[in-house]
């Protein structure tokens, strides 16, 4: 035999013999399998590898094989064990035993399963395929069992076995100091309050994988832990959560107005850092970058994929904050290729959407097939109901899917109680997100400020509601309302013996919003309608579409004055004031930072005198840039009417469902931020709602309090010529209604051992739900009826009420 022969059949020997003394690789079961529970294992014997986070290097898959026959295969990940504990009020995290490699699964079936795990090295293939069998008993699957879909009826979620899943929750991002001990708080007291919807954001100081710049494709074990604990909390207490993977300051490359986020400079893609990428706008184009992002969302999906707790991958938060730095038809490419790439990998089928900043639509991401839902996010916008049921129509419209409010405030920088102190704007988008149509209630950001101050009881208010409708389930159509219109734009006569007072305008601060550009101030309460009728953004020649009067009109007395809160400028700013069509101001705004950003670069009261009189007073840009006023201040004007004597209706929304419907109403001159510091309100006495183009019949509708969930009462209505003219019972502030259809439930009388017998008269298909009162106010539910016309019988426990203003019968789920 030859020596190279030799040689070779020893290698050949070599490499046979430590196959051989290799132990093949193990299943170690950690956790009983139970359906819909998660499943945990530990393999041990695995080959080493130099970068365990790498699968190009070491990937483990392991196929599951149901017992229906259906396969899924889910990736095993590299997993260290942490013990947390707190010191002066900080979590710390020590960790626990050797690194080692796990793999999750929540069976969907009963019965009998096996797990083939195949490995590859080098991306050839290490040994033959270990296979594992384990069985799970039958058993009953808790209520909300299952992923989460998007309904056949496009407006709303469900999970995998049907049932309408009704989102009421808010942001819970990341935790101050204690860390995860924070969860611990928050998520038993969103369980207690009714909520189910939680949103969760990966940042560079929390939950933060891939966010050191040392840190491309190696992974924060600690951080990664944490992100477990959180959704065992999660599943524990029955919450759903969007995980957003990339948070937009990962590509700034300058400070902000909240301090030193530019953390592109230590982005682990950054060039400087050995990433791949010479700028932002490459994380998006460049293919080595992208495939490292799908390494990380590898790995994701095998660490959290088996959660049903979590609702949807979410890839960027507000990722247009960061488009003077990006294409954003490449941020468009990039969402439906990586969007192509998780629905084909999450074998568990999560739901996939990405977000913008606020007020922002963008038809370039929302019309991508691969993005399951759109998400809006909602800051300072005036009227927030109105406001939120306009944008959920419109993209249902346009879009075709559901919309989540997934951020709101009625301030982006603060919880905003100084303006809000009775949260009547904050209530206002709850409601205004749940009966507006979106996919739930709109998510509050300033979820701290809730926890501490206990606001939890409005959402509890808003569930009692809603929860007993049938809310979410079928098509949920918009409810046409007679409105008073918008104001108009002049005033009318002074009003005789008024006295002069100062008011605070505040424009809507959303850019490319195109209000009409002209405000009446007759009184104080006018200030309402600032946040729809002005913008902030003060627009130049460059954008000729976008540019809007910002006309005031209004009576002044002695020693009037304007003055105008000056935020920030763009390059090639003038500010020019004219009154009654003469100017009276005029100045050259120099770009201070030298940034295209709405920072308070400038910080400055500009004010102006105003002699007495009736006047027109006009703000323009007469450069090419942009001017951003965060308010307008009007001083010593007196009181007047409206041109025409115009007087508001009660702002209203509402859906109309396959059997109830939904109502919404807000007071005259409450929607936020009008009266929005008043602690008292005026009493709303004889006031009328008019749906129109609706069904004949006769309706009741029942009214609650949305503070507390409480009755307000009942009125009835019948159409007349396609219109219900529904009544209101007294109110100061606002009302839930639940529109019934036609239904007559006739006394019949007592009959033996305090049987008490109707006869049940339905227009409509349906079960309906027999209830009894005392005071017409709280009604008791006695049980359910089917929907045929008839005579049946209800024990009744109170004899002697037999009388049919105590009973009635209401359509529902």
């Amino acid at each position: 035999m030859k020596p190279k022969a030799i040689v070779g059949l020893l290698l050949v020997c070599l490499f046979e013999f430590a196959a051989l003394s290799q132990p093949a690789p193990q299943f170690i079961q950690l956790t009983s399998a139970q359906l819909w529970q998660r499943l945990e294992f530990c393999i041990t014997n695995v080959p080493a590898a130099t970068n365990p986070f790498d699968p190009d290097q070491i990937r483990l898959d392991a196929t599951f094989t149901l017992p229906s026959g259906k396969t899924m295969t889910v990736p095993a990940f590299w997993f260290q064990d942490y013990q947390r504990g707190l010191s002066d009020g900080y979590e710390y995290l020590t960790a626990v035993g050797l690194p080692q490699w796990r793999l999750r699964f929540t069976p969907p079936e009963s019965g009998a399963y096996s797990v083939s795990l195949a490995i590859q090295t080098n991306n050839q293939s290490d040994g033959s395929p270990v296979v594992t069998n384990f069985n799970v008993p039958i058993g009953t699957p808790p209520a909300d069992s299952g992923y989460v879909q998007v309904a056949t009826n496009r407006q709303y979620f469900q999970t995998s076995d049907g049932q309408a899943l009704r989102l009421i929750g808010m942001n819970c991002g990341w935790p101050g100091g204690r860390g995860t001990y924070d969860y611990d708080d928050w998520f038993p007291a969103m369980q207690a309050a009714g909520m189910n919807f939680g949103r969760i954001l990966t940042t560079p100081w929390s939950f933060g994988l891939e966010t050191d710049s040392n840190s491309l494709n190696h992974y924060r074990l600690d951080h990664a832990w944490q992100l477990d604990y959180v959704f065992q909390q999660a599943e524990q207490h029955h919450l759903r959560l969007a995980l957003c993977i990339e948070f937009h300051l990962m590509l700034q490359p300058i400070p902000d107005i909240w301090g030193p986020d530019n953390y592109w400079q230590s982005n682990p893609y950054n060039a400087t850092n050995g990433g791949p990428c010479a700028n932002q706008d490459a994380f998006f184009t460049n293919t080595v970058a992208r495939t490292i992002f799908e390494k990380r969302l590898r790995y994701l999906i095998a660490r959290y994929g088996y959660s049903p707790g979590l609702m949807s991958w979410e890839f960027f938060s507000e990722v247009d904050n960061e488009y003077q730095w990006l294409n954003p038809a490449d941020v468009a490419v990039w969402h439906g290729i990586v969007g192509n790439w998780m629905h084909t990998n999450d074998a568990f089928g999560h739901l996939v959407t990405t977000s913008l900043t606020g007020g922002s639509d963008r038809p370039e991401i929302w019309t991508l097939p691969q993005l399951d839902y759109a998400n809006y996010h909602c800051y300072g916008e005036a009227f927030p109901a109105t406001r939120l049921n306009a944008v959920a129509q419109s993209f249902h419209q346009n879009y075709h899917k559901p919309v989540l409010i997934e951020e709101y405030g009625t301030s982006s920088l603060s919880w905003n109680r100084t303006n809000d102190p009775y949260l009547r704007g904050f209530r206002q988008g709850l409601w205004g997100g749940a009966v507006g149509g979106s996919a739930g209630t709109a998510m509050s950001w300033w979820y701290e400020n809730i926890h501490n101050e206990n606001d939890y009881p409005v959402y509890s208010a808003l569930g009692r509601v809603l929860n007993r409708t049938g809310w979410g389930n079928g098509i949920w159509t918009n409810i046409n309302l007679q409105t008073s219109g918008s104001p108009p734009t002049t005033v009318g006569d002074l009003v005789p013996g008024g006295q002069p007072f100062n008011v605070v305008l505040t424009p809507g601060g959303v850019w490319g919003v195109q209000p009409t550009g002209r405000l009446a101030v007759p009184s104080t309460q006018s200030a309402v309608y600032a946040g729809t009728s002005l913008n902030s953004f003060v627009q130049g020649a460059w954008q000729p579409t976008l540019q809007a009067p910002f006309a005031l009109n209004a009576w002044f007395t002695n020693s009037a004055r304007l003055v105008l809160h000056l935020n920030s400028v763009s390059v090639s700013a003038n500010l020019t004031v004219r009154l009654d069509g003469t100017s009276i101001y005029t100045t050259n705004l120099p770009n201070m930072d030298g940034l295209n950003q709405v920072n308070n670069e400038y910080n400055l009261d500009i004010p102006l005198n105003i002699p007495p009189g009736k006047h027109l007073i006009e703000i323009t840009n007469t450069a090419n840039g942009w001017i951003y006023l965060d308010w307008v201040r009007l001083e010593q004007v007196l009181p007047s009417t409206y041109a025409g004597n115009w007087q508001p209706a009660p702002e209203a929304i509402g859906l109309r469902g396959p059997r109830e419907s939904l109502l919404y109403v807000v007071a005259p001159w409450v929607s936020f931020s009008g009266s929005s510091t008043n602690a008292v309100l005026p009493l709303q006495h004889g006031q009328s709602l008019v749906l129109t183009h609706w069904p004949p019949g006769k309706y009741l509708a029942d009214w609650y309090d949305p503070l507390t969930g409480t009755n307000a009462g009942s009125t009835q209505a019948v159409t007349t010529n396609g219109s219900l003219t529904l009544p209101l019972p007294d109110f100061s502030e606002d009302l839930a209604g639940v529109v019934h259809p036609p239904a007559t439930l006739a006394a019949l009388g007592m009959g033996p051992a305090s049987t008490f017998q109707f006869r049940l008269d339905s227009e409509t298909g349906g079960n309906y739900l027999i209830q009894k009162s005392s005071d017409l106010l709280t009604w008791l539910d006695l049980g359910w009826v089917s929907n045929s016309t008839g005579t049946l019988s209800m024990s009744d426990s109170v004899a002697g009420a037999a009388s049919p203003a105590f009973y009635r019968a209401v359509q529902s789920w």
